[in-house]
C-alpha cells in the first residue's frame, strides 16, 4: 500500500511542478505523461487488489457455508445414531437435544446399547469430520474454537469406538456418549448461522419422518 501512495503522491507533485515551473510544451507533455503513469499504475493495481479481495471474500463465504452445512449434516446423523443407542423416542428438537445433554451418566449407562451397524456408522462420520477439519484448516475457514470442538468430538467418537471394541466398559462408553452430546451442543452454540441451519435440518428430518409414517399407514 505504501508504494502505491508514494507513486500517487509523486504523480501529483510532478503535475504541480509542471503547471507552475515548466514552460516548454514538449518537456511539459513528457513530465505530464510520466505523472499520469505514476497516478494510473497504482490505481489499476489498487482496483485489481480490491476486485481480488471481493472475489476471495465471496469464495471464502461460500466455502464457509459449505463446510458449516456439511458439518451440520454429519452432526445430525451422529445425534440420530446417539438417540438410537440410548433408545430415545421423543421428537428431535433443540429442547430434546438439550435434555439429552442433561442426562445423568448413570441413566446413559443403563440405556446404552450399541449395534455393529451403529458403530460402523459412527466410524464413517468420524472420518468425514476428520476430512472437514483438514479442509477447513488448509483454507482457514472455521474459527479455532470451532475446530477445537470438532477435533474434541472426533476424539470422543474414536474413544467410544475403541472402548466398545476392546474394553466393553459401559460406564466409560457412557462418558464418551455424554461428551459427544456436549460437543455437538457446543458447536451449535459457537455459531448462530450453524444453529439456524441445524434447525432447518431438524425440520426437514421431522417432515421426512412424518411423510414416511403416513406412507406406511396408506
Amino acid at each position: 500500500m505504501i508504494p502505491y501512495l508514494l507513486s500517487i503522491a509523486g504523480g501529483i507533485v510532478l503535475f504541480k511542478l509542471t503547471e507552475n515551473n515548466i514552460h516548454d510544451p514538449n518537456l511539459s507533455d513528457l513530465i505530464n505523461n510520466i505523472a499520469a503513469s505514476l497516478l494510473a499504475i497504482p490505481l489499476v493495481f489498487l482496483l485489481y487488489d480490491y476486485s481480488n479481495y471481493r472475489v476471495s471474500s465471496q469464495l471464502n463465504k461460500t466455502m464457509t457455508s459449505h463446510i458449516t452445512d456439511k458439518t451440520n449434516i454429519i452432526l445430525l446423523n451422529v445425534i440420530i445414531i446417539t438417540r438410537q443407542i440410548l433408545d430415545i423416542k421423543k421428537k428431535l428438537t433443540f429442547t430434546t437435544l438439550n435434555q439429552m445433554g442433561n442426562m445423568s451418566l448413570t441413566k446413559i449407562t443403563n440405556k446404552l446399547k450399541i449395534t455393529k451397524k451403529q458403530l460402523d456408522d459412527l466410524r464413517t462420520y468420524c472420518n468425514e469430520l476428520d476430512d472437514v477439519v483438514n479442509s477447513s484448516t488448509k483454507n482457514s475457514i472455521l474459527t479455532p474454537d470451532q475446530i477445537q470442538v470438532i477435533t474434541g468430538l472426533i476424539r470422543d467418537m474414536s474413544l467410544l469406538i475403541n472402548e466398545h471394541n476392546f474394553r466393553h466398559n459401559k460406564r466409560i462408553a457412557a462418558k464418551y456418549i455424554e461428551n459427544i452430546i456436549g460437543k455437538i451442543i457446543d458447536w451449535l452454540d459457537s455459531d448462530a448461522f450453524a444453529a439456524m441451519h441445524f434447525q432447518q435440518l431438524l425440520d426437514a428430518a421431522e417432515l421426512g419422518a412424518e411423510t414416511s409414517e403416513k406412507s406406511s399407514k396408506d
